[in-house]
């Protein structure tokens, strides 16, 4: 199916010129993404000097409402302080008391203060105040002759005065002060209408900019997002596609920045890979020739082993046993000189006899017929005894050969005879490859309930690029001794038959240190294991089968799933897939779908059509979507795979329909 083009959303098609010519622009990103962020901080600073005009206004507008409201309070204090002065000369001269003079001066002292401040606040109206100021100087000289006529005694004067003369003056101030009232009122009555009007306007011009700006800035960023979210993607699906192994893909995009760049260098490596992969399938056909060759030679190779070694083992024991009943007196005494020759021979004839029954076990394992005979015993007794046995080859090179039980069990159901024959190989191997210093074993285990074995000697130590070549038929470290390389090789494979694993540790120059590690019941074990991939089972955990032409992918999810009671094993051969998951029997299969060569979907139909493995859950790990995962799967995990998405499809595996994470 084609990927979907992307396109711009229909209510913004119309600004499909301005995106492309924004896309086709040589600019950089860098510089486009600067000019939209450079509109949009000259609409914020737009919105800022517009805020601090109208909030200039406003001030204005509140500041001439204040002038206007102090205005008119100081004019009512006057009024007060003039209608005061009559009063108080009025109950003067009633009462004939002198406190209302010094209240009289007080009201007059405070309206010339009053005064002053309205003449300073308002020197516009600087006319107005000087004629209250003449007037009030009249009032004043009429009140200062009252109350001299008041001091001398001289009541009815000073009454015809105040009624005459001051009384009149204080109405005429009076009318003044309530002229500069009505006046001040009606001033605030124009302010606060102006306030209202410029608020109006203000506001709405506030509302009307903000909008604008919020669409404007709304248009800027489309049309400088889009010429980016457009070829991405388009170069998203393209490498979607070249991920499903679709190698056709090509992204046409406009821009002529970055990622114009960018889509090309996509195509251009699509192209390459499509021409990887076709040379690639090649290789694969003719790897899978040769691997069908190499498979038939080593099976020609085990019958050839086994069919010489049986042959060879009949007359070895006619030689071994003539040679034991000469050496025993049977047909009469024999001199020294005969004794040390039939000796040399015995000798020569049993390390015959070893060598072939080490490539007939060899043979038998690699053909799938080794068997094992798991029976309880005591491990430190077998040890002790081996250990016996090899006491006098460490004697006569002079070593020091000592054996200490840290915690070993006391019982293990084990092949007693291979155990023996591992143990026989570690030890004689230390020896042989240790000219001075010690070989120290040690036993332990019980603590993990395993049977352990480590064999450490002081030997020249072996290269790290060689620990897993040792291990490997007919391979010896550089400057060995001697023997066919077959000893470690047959014993890691017996181990691993039994569950368990040999581990090295060794530095040139420090010596080597061999771990030997048994579960505590071989029967756990599957009897017939012949390879390294089937060392998981016999450990208590959950087997999974990891099918993916990746080698990294297994070793990926055995860590991520550690300590939550799995074992991965990988099948890195698309064409063994079904085999192995048919020899393994696993607890779970994670599958990849993109497997080279074999497709996923053929290895799922096979499994899930053959009757040893359709009841195994099949939980497809891949980067495919959801939607293509077929439905014979029991469960999906996308990668890059998520620890927890991971173990909730391994526990809801067993769950139809499929489980998608």
């Amino acid at each position: 199916m084609m990927p979907v083009e992307p396109r711009l959303p229909r209510f913004t098609g119309w600004l499909r010129p301005v995106v492309d010519a924004v896309a086709s622009t040589s600019a950089g990103v860098h510089r486009k993404l600067l000019f939209g962020f450079l509109a949009g901080a000259l609409l914020l600073v737009g919105m800022a000097i517009l805020s601090l005009l109208v909030i200039g206004r406003m001030n204005e507008r509140v500041g001439e409402l204040n002038h206007l409201q102090e205005k008119t309070s100081r004019a009512q204090q006057m009024l007060y302080a003039v209608t005061a002065q009559s009063h108080f000369r009025a109950m003067a001269l009633l009462t004939h008391e002198d406190k209302y003079n010094t209240q009289i001066a007080e009201a007059k002292d405070t309206f010339v203060d009053l005064l002053d401040q309205m003449e300073r606040a308002d020197p516009a109206e600087a006319n107005f105040f000087r004629d209250v100021r003449a007037t009030n100087d009249g009032f004043s000289a009429s009140s200062a002759r009252a109350l001299a006529l008041y001091e001398a005694g001289d009541i009815p004067a000073a009454t015809r005065l105040h009624l005459e003369e001051e009384h009149p003056a204080s109405h005429v101030l009076e009318a003044a002060m309530r002229n500069l009232i009505t006046e001040a009122e009606q001033q605030m009555v124009h302010a606060r209408a102006a306030f209202e009007s410029d608020r109006i306007l203000l506001t709405s011009a506030v509302i009307a900019f903000s909008a604008s700006s919020v669409v404007v800035a709304l248009i800027l960023g489309f049309v400088f997002s889009w010429p980016i979210i457009l070829p991405v993607r388009k170069m998203q699906r393209a490498l979607a596609a070249v991920t499903r192994g679709d190698f056709t893909q090509r992204v046409e995009v406009l821009n002529r920045d970055e990622f114009g760049s960018l889509a090309r260098d996509l195509n251009e490596t699509s192209e390459r890979l499509a021409q990887q992969f076709e040379d690639q399938r090649a290789l694969r056909h003719q790897l899978e020739l040769t691997n069908a060759s190499l498979k038939r030679a080593s099976e020609a190779k085990s019958r050839f082993l086994a069919s010489v070694s049986h042959e060879l083992r009949t007359p070895m024991n006619a030689i071994l046993g003539f040679t034991d009943a000469l050496l025993a007196g049977v047909d009469g005494p024999l001199n020294v000189e005969q004794t040390e020759s039939l000796g040399w021979v015995q000798k020569g004839g049993r390390d015959l006899l070893g060598l072939i029954n080490e490539i007939l076990d060899l043979s038998k394992i690699e053909a799938g017929k080794l068997t094992l005979d798991p029976q309880p015993f005591d491990p430190r007794e077998l040890v002790e005894s081996v250990v016996a046995q090899h006491r006098s080859l460490a004697a006569q090179k002079g070593i020091t050969f000592a054996w200490l039980d840290a915690g070993a069990p006391t019982e293990v159901v084990l092949d007693r005879q291979r155990v023996r024959q591992i143990l026989g190989n570690l030890f004689g191997n230390a020896l042989k490859f240790t000219s001075d210093g010690e070989v120290h074993v040690e036993t332990s285990g019980a603590a993990d309930s395993s049977f352990r074995v480590s064999v450490r000697d002081t030997g020249r130590g072996i290269e790290a690029d060689l620990h897993e070549a040792i291990f490997e038929e007919f391979r010896q470290a550089e400057g060995g001794e001697g023997g066919t390389g077959l000893g470690l090789a047959i014993s890691r494979r017996l181990a691993r038959a039994m569950g368990g694993d040999i581990t090295l540790e060794s530095e040139p120059g420090q010596g080597s240190v061999f771990f030997l590690r048994l579960p505590l019941d071989g029967r756990m074990a599957p009897a017939t294991a012949t390879t390294a991939e089937r060392r998981g089972a016999g450990d208590g955990r959950r087997l999974l089968l990891s099918i993916d032409d990746d080698p990294s992918v297994a070793p990926l999810l055995e860590k991520m799933l550690a300590g939550e009671g799995y074992r991965v094993i990988g099948s890195t051969d698309p064409s063994r897939a079904v085999s192995d998951a048919r020899g393994l029997s696993p607890d779970a299969i994670l599958l990849g779908m993109l497997v080279a060569g074999h497709g996923g979907r053929e290895i799922l139909q096979a499994l899930k059509t053959d009757p040893a493995t359709v009841g195994i859950p099949v939980i497809v790990v891949s980067v495919v979507d959801a939607s293509d995962i077929p439905d014979l799967a029991d469960g999906h995990v996308a990668k890059p795979v998520a620890k927890d998405s991971l173990l909730r499809a391994l526990t809801d595996s067993d769950a139809k329909p499929l489980v998608r994470q």
